[in-house]
């Protein structure tokens, strides 16, 4: 029961697996190619701002991505009062 596990802390909506054909999957891994082969070309102080603005842009995701999971489960609690407590101007 999805409820039992949400209570005793087994789900964790944050860790998913992805498939390694996926979509998501090649992008990374053509995200990382990318990033390596920049950073061949790049001095020490230059790997380092690189570094620090790809840790930046993580954290900015994770925070956006939290932000979108809560807000979501939002909208779907307003959506269930609605069906089940809503009223209509025309039917009864």
């Amino acid at each position: 029961m999805k409820l039992q596990d949400l209570y005793y802390g087994n789900i964790t909506p944050c860790e998913h697996s992805v498939k390694s054909e996926s979509e998501y999957a090649k992008r990374t891994r053509d995200l990382l190619d990318m990033c390596d082969s920049l950073e061949k070309r790049l001095s020490a102080d230059d790997k380092k701002l690189l570094n620090d603005i790809t840790d930046t842009h993580e954290k900015l995701s994770e925070t956006m991505v939290a932000e979108s999971y809560a807000q979501g489960f939002r909208d779907c609690a307003e959506l269930i009062i609605d069906v089940m407590f809503g009223r209509s101007d025309n039917l009864k």
